[in-house]
């Protein structure tokens, strides 16, 4: 039967306050969800903004190198000044970068970084879940996470598997209290982890200090004892890598305190934002700490964790996530505590109308700006102007060969667009390929003016591709040395004498590759 013009107009009126009713219905649940829907689409857009490590154009090149030798043990072909073996400890993570850049270009490593991020919050979402922890504390403790974790996630660069390794490890020992069968686990998280990255270590260290303090609990006599095998058979399966026990010396002479010529090893005191960080995390592992005293519920191998983490990352700022995420995961019982549900208060005031539509258009703001924000992120690997040099200043070095004394930033960019033609004196490899002889004079360089000349005479560099904020770069003009390139960031220098290019600014935003 056909509807009646009268029957017609009422479903068109009925339509139309559809909207409205379906407004004014939101509970506070719905209102949390759709909060927490437009809370994730910022965070998706903040996780997919990425930024190029000096490193990352270095870990795509040797990952190629790898997949074509079909080998790890490659013998330096970049630089004119290595004499150190080549010590690649983080082969696998870089055959696996060039493997997503290979396949989808920069996507594919701004995917790639996304999903070991995914891996890490995975495993701290699956550790917070505690009985008594409000939806309040699940947040906040992600937030924590995110947050004081993002300095050393908003790159693509090997210490992300680091991040989700040992976030997967934490899950294991804690998961192991329960089930003691799941500690197997990290014998094939060791395994992998040593290949990846020397972050290897900190697991290492992790998990002897948790198995040696385990001993000293109540638990069965065999459990414990199972729990040193495992722990034991964890780190001899480290020797699986390509350079066997030989990469156990070599990070047993490099991985020390005190390498203060790297920004990463440089103590949170030396940036305000990593400091504050470290102070926020340091703050909620200190209540958590008193909470568990007072309680009398502390317990001796997760609070060692936390402290050896809060001391160690304090010294060195590239531990500040390992921090992040040992309070997060390892404190998430007393953190309960803080935030224990409590039984809901019924006010009788009425609810405001307008404050169900607020929420909505806020979130669907937040959603679409969230959005559109990582659309644009998902592309490009961003240049930061303060690391790099110009994108004219690789052009003109572009079929020029011989040997270029090359700023430390510099080198595996110079590496990406140069080589073979042109060989660096120093590049992020550092210790894995060059001694410590060779770092220290390529540091002289940059400050010791007295050295100047007594190096340049010893490398015999055709190039010199220095910033311009340094005052060797000025020293050099006085030695006979002519700008080839002058750019408000960076000057090449040659002994011949050619015409300087103008430099015309690139207002446009640079993506990885570059130049």
């Amino acid at each position: 039967m056909i509807p009646s013009w009268r029957q017609r107009q009422i479903r068109v009126r009925g339509t139309a306050f559809a909207g409205p009713k379906l407004v004014r219905s939101l509970t506070p649940g719905h209102v949390r969800v759709i909060l927490r829907v437009a809370c994730a689409a910022v965070l998706v857009a903040v996780l997919t903004q990425t930024r190029a490590d000096p490193d990352l154009f270095g870990h795509v090149r040797f990952g190629r190198d790898i997949v074509a030798a079909r080998s790890a043990r490659l013998v330096d072909q970049y630089s004119f000044t290595s004499d150190r073996r080549w010590i690649n400890h983080e082969w696998a993570s870089e055959v696996v970068m060039y493997g997503a850049y290979n396949a989808f270009g920069p996507v594919g490593l701004i995917a790639l970084k996304l999903s070991l991020l995914t891996l890490m919050m995975g495993a701290v979402a699956l550790a917070i879940r505690q009985p008594h922890l409000t939806d309040i504390g699940r947040d906040f403790l992600l937030a924590l996470a995110v947050i004081c974790t993002f300095p050393q996630t908003n790159s693509v660069r090997p210490q992300l598997f680091s991040l989700a390794l040992f976030a997967a490890l934490l899950l294991v020992l804690l998961a192991a209290r329960r089930n003691r069968r799941v500690l197997l686990c990290a014998i094939p998280i060791m395994a992998v982890w040593v290949n990846v990255h020397g972050g290897w270590v900190v697991g290492a260290g992790t998990l002897t200090v948790w198995t040696a303090l385990g001993l000293g609990s109540d638990r069965p006599l065999g459990e414990r004892l199972a729990a040193v095998g495992v722990a034991a058979v964890a780190v001899a399966v480290t020797l699986l890598n390509p350079y066997g026990l030989e990469l156990w010396r070599f990070l047993e002479q490099t991985v020390a305190f005190g390498r203060e010529n790297i920004a990463d090893w440089q103590s949170v005191v030396q940036d305000h934002v990593l400091f504050g960080l470290w102070g926020l995390v340091a703050a909620v592992a200190t209540v958590a700490l008193v909470v568990s005293i007072t309680r009398r519920t502390v317990d001796v191998q997760r609070l060692a964790v936390v402290l050896m983490f809060g001391v160690a990352s304090f010294r060195v700022s590239r531990l500040l996530s390992f921090f992040v995420l040992s309070v997060a995961m390892g404190l998430a019982p007393e953190i309960a505590l803080i935030f224990r549900r409590r039984a809901p208060v019924r006010r009788g005031s009425a609810a405001v109308p307008w404050v169900p539509a607020a929420v909505l258009l806020l979130a669907l703001v937040l959603i679409g700006t969230g959005v559109r924000a990582s659309a644009r992120n998902i592309s490009c690997i961003r240049f930061e102007d303060g690391l790099f040099p110009e994108p004219q200043a690789a052009g003109i070095l572009t079929g020029a060969r011989g040997r270029m004394l090359t700023y430390f930033d510099y080198g595996e960019y110079a590496i990406w667009h140069l080589s073979p033609d042109l060989l660096v004196s120093i590049d992020g490899r550092r210790e894995t390929a060059y001694s410590d002889e060779v770092v220290e004079r390529q540091f002289r360089f940059y400050t010791d003016p007295a050295d100047r000349r007594k190096i340049v005479n010893e490398l015999k560099p055709d190039y010199i591709w220095m910033p311009s904020s340094l005052n060797v770069t000025q020293d050099l003009a006085a030695d006979g040395w002519k700008p080839i390139y002058t750019g408000p960031r960076s000057v090449i220098l040659s002994r011949n004498t050619l015409p300087v290019p103008p430099y015309h600014l690139n207002a446009s935003r640079r993506c990885f590759p570059g130049p």
